[in-house]
Parts: structure tokens; sequence; C-alpha cells
């Protein structure tokens, strides 16, 4: 990191902060600017991608990726990524995440593979999509989003089990700050966390990493984060934490901790739900998936009842043939 300088003789570098601040009126008082270039700086820090290499988005301009790479992505500053249909991967380095969304960034993504890094020593498996800092993702028919996987577990990514549950088919260990796993845990495949973030799933896949300990979630909300569900397959559990909500529309039922049924796009869904720390997990609209399904009743009872009717007139028509 270089070394940046204020016209105030503000220095910060990587290993030593040194911060003199006077106003040139009152010296008692701060610089504004120099407090300023500090809070950018360690918003910086904050939020930078992790990992060994990382491709960074920050223009604000608008970015496709159509090739497979093997590296993480990073967008920020309103920069936004598109991932058109095709056959191509974005592969993170291990432990690192796939995609990062921050500071009002967005993806749009109806095709490609992301992959979250797996685990590697010292580091947890990542997630594959994050979503933060008041940003938004939307996701379609065609993409397919995995969290990394932890050393001794399957290979979750060649699963085709959307009913596959955890060990005990109970809670799952809660996940870490970036939606990666804890020791031995396969990381999350999409997340959204913070206050204005946001993702919509129209379609896709998502598959959580699988852990040698304990899998990871398919989708996960927390923080104020939203995730709203009307289309896609999923496997892994769902999980709402920390005030996080998922938002799910079609004709759906909890049996216990599982939520059974069909999406608003006919698929059919069978996954385990965890709420907790204010967390919650909502079936949008249930009375009218209701009300069809007392529709559909009352026009089964009336086909009935015409059938009989037409029954009764043939054997009384029957009956006068014979006298």
């Amino acid at each position: 990191l270089p070394l940046l300088r204020t016209s105030n003789s503000t220095i910060i570098s990587k290993s030593r902060v040194v911060i003199t601040m006077r106003s040139a009126g009152n010296p008692s008082l701060p610089n504004r600017t120099a407090i300023l270039r500090l809070l950018s700086l360690c918003i910086y820090l904050a939020s930078r991608p992790t990992g060994s290499s990382a491709v960074l988005f920050s223009d604000g301009e608008t970015h496709s990726i159509t090739s497979s790479i093997d590296d993480a992505v990073f967008l920020k500053s309103t920069s936004k990524l598109v991932l058109p249909e095709g056959d191509y991967a974005i592969r993170s380095p291990a432990g690192s995440i796939a995609v990062r969304l921050s500071m009002s960034s967005s993806l749009n993504a109806t095709g490609g593979d992301v992959i979250g890094g797996d685990a590697s020593e010292g580091r947890p498996a990542a997630a594959g999509v994050v979503v933060g800092s008041a940003s938004r993702a939307t996701f379609n028919d065609g993409v397919t989003v995995r969290g990394g996987n932890c050393p001794g577990a399957d290979d979750a990514r060649l699963s085709t089990d959307s009913t596959r549950r955890n060990d005990d088919g109970g809670v799952v260990a809660e996940a870490n700050f970036d939606g990666g796993g804890d020791e031995g845990r396969g990381g999350d495949a999409l997340v959204s966390q913070y206050f204005g973030s946001n993702a919509t799933i129209h379609g896709g896949n998502f598959l959580a990493g699988k852990g040698s300990v304990r899998d990871g979630h398919s989708l996960r909300a927390s923080y104020k984060g939203q995730i709203h569900v009307d289309g896609g397959t999923f496997y892994g559990s769902w999980m709402a934490s920390n005030f996080g909500s998922i938002v799910v529309t079609g004709c759906l039922s909890r049996i216990g901790t599982r939520l059974v049924g069909r999406l608003q796009d006919g698929l059919s869904l069978d996954v385990q739900l965890i709420e907790e720390g204010g967390g919650e997990i909502i079936v949008k609209d249930p009375e009218k998936c209701n009300s069809y399904r007392k529709s559909e009743f009352s026009a089964a009872r009336a086909v009935g009842s015409v059938h009989y009717s037409l029954f009764g007139m043939i054997l009384l028509c029957l009956r006068f043939a014979l006298l």
C-alpha cells in the first residue's frame, strides 16, 4: 500500500499510521479533509477482496465475462457485471469468494458457473456470491452458483440430489462473516448481507458447498439483507439470521423445519429452513395459492355433480323404456 500524504502532514502507510490534523484557523480543531481521507482508507481496507488475486471493477461502468477465469471478481462503486448465457466458469482461488458486490454495485446473471474457493490450510471454504453494501443481484435460468468444498468431503459440484440434507436434518452451524464455512464446513452458495442489499432469484441452480463436518447453505440472508425467490433449484438449506429475510413465492407449506411445495415458476422445492437472531423466511401470498386450490376443488365437485345427474337421467330413461 503506497504512502498517502495530506496537506497537513497526514501520513498513512501499511505498517504505521501517523496523523497530524490541525486547522489553520484553530489549531485545536481537526482538519475535515484529513478525517474523510482516513475514513475512506478504512472503508477500502475493510472492503477490499481477499485471496491471492482478484479482478476488480470499480469504475462505475458495465462489464461482462464470457470466458472462464481462475480469479475472484470484486465489484464496487456502482459498477455492474453481466454474466450472459454460455458455458464458462468463474473459479476463485482457495478460500476466496468468487463474486463479491460492494458499494451499490450490481450483478445480472443468466449463464456461467460461479464457484467459491475450496478450503485450504488456514482458510475456510468460501461463498459463491456475496451481495453486500446496498448492492443488488438478479439470477435467471442458466446460471449456477456453488459454495466452496472442504477437503475430505464428496464433491458437491457433481451432486444432483435436490433434497440432500445435513447429517441429522437439524440446524447447521452458523457461517462466518463472508459466507464461508467454519473449519470443516462448506461455503454458502449465495449470501445477501447488510441493509439495502437485495438478491432476486427468477431461476438458476444454487449448490451449498459440501463440508467434512457440515454443509453450507444454498441461501443465506443476514444483517437485514434480503433474498427474493420465485424460481430456481436449491441444493442445501436456507438460513435467515440477524434480521435478514428470505421471501419466497409459490404454493408452499412448512412441514416441521422444511419448506415443501412448488415455486412460482412451477419447480418443486424441498429445503431445510433455519431462522435465528430475528431472521425470517416468509412465504408470500399463500392465500392466492389457497384460493386456487379451493377453486380447483369446487370445479371438481361441479364436474362430479354433472356426471351424477347424467347417470340418474339414463337410469330414468331405461326405466320408462322397460315399462
